[in-house]
């Protein structure tokens, strides 16, 4: 008899518990998350997202939608995780919905969106990313995020410095935002083409300590780091969004090196 999969009551959805065994969120959430099947040659594993399925949830509420005509998953921060947030004002936590497997080096590539939800601070800009390198207890990350309301196709534009701190590269536990300001301002950060309520796509390339972040169709990069924190270093790959942010994700895939 096949296992059955616990339903997560916020989406009315099966999701594997946070306890899964890496194996287990391997074997059940491929299947269950639609992972596409390609040639033996081609070690690109693709995900539609257009069920939560298979995800494993950390901090963070999740359902099937579709926005601005396209199917994805909806993710936002738990009521929980949401309070905690707004009463520390201590935002780039490790929230995020979990795809199963491991990545070390290689491709990331999702189309992404966001929106400014009015559950969080009247700082919050739409954050949403990419996780990766997470280790199974969660308790470290590293992730390159948006800030849609920042980016250049916003509408009101933003002012200065908004408009060039689009895309961000941040680590957790002791590498946010603030902490790479104040290391090397504009090192970590930079402007982009992005908007809310607007699908763009973001592609990651890993390799070591080395990252490139392309947005858009972009051909050159919109963010380049040399140093990543924990380059090297096996993990899963997060759906990430931090406070008062519904964000939204479709079709990704995921080409190791």
């Amino acid at each position: 008899m096949n296992a059955q999969l616990p339903t997560d009551p916020m989406t009315s959805n099966c999701v594997l518990p946070a306890r899964a065994t890496r194996r287990g969120a391997l074997r059940l959430g491929i299947a269950a998350l639609g992972l596409s099947a390609l040639p033996a040659r081609s070690a690109q594993r693709q995900f539609r997202l257009d069920s939560t399925t298979g995800l494993i949830l950390h901090d963070v509420v999740a359902s099937p939608t579709t926005f601005e005509g396209r199917m994805g998953v909806k993710v936002e921060l738990s009521d929980a995780t949401q309070r905690r947030v707004t009463s520390s004002g201590v935002g780039n936590q490790p929230a995020f919905a979990l795809l199963p497997g491991d990545f070390t080096d290689g491709t990331i590539q999702t189309a992404i969106a966001a929106t400014v939800n009015g559950r969080g601070d009247k700082d919050a800009r739409g954050f949403v990313g990419i996780a990766f390198h997470i280790p199974e207890d969660r308790s470290t990350y590293e992730a390159v995020y948006l800030r849609m309301t920042n980016g250049r196709l916003a509408s009101p534009k933003p002012p200065a410095p908004r408009i060039d701190r689009a895309i961000q590269y941040t680590a957790h536990p002791d590498f946010h935002f603030d902490a790479s300001r104040r290391a090397a301002p504009g090192r970590y950060e930079r402007g982009a083409d992005v908007a809310p309520a607007t699908w763009t796509s973001l592609r990651l390339e890993i390799k070591g300590k080395s990252l490139r972040a392309f947005v858009g169709d972009a051909a050159e990069p919109a963010l380049e780091v040399s140093d990543l924190r924990y380059g090297g270093r096996g993990g899963a790959i997060g759906l990430w969004v931090d406070d008062g942010t519904t964000g939204y994700f479709s079709d990704l895939r995921i080409t190791p090196r």
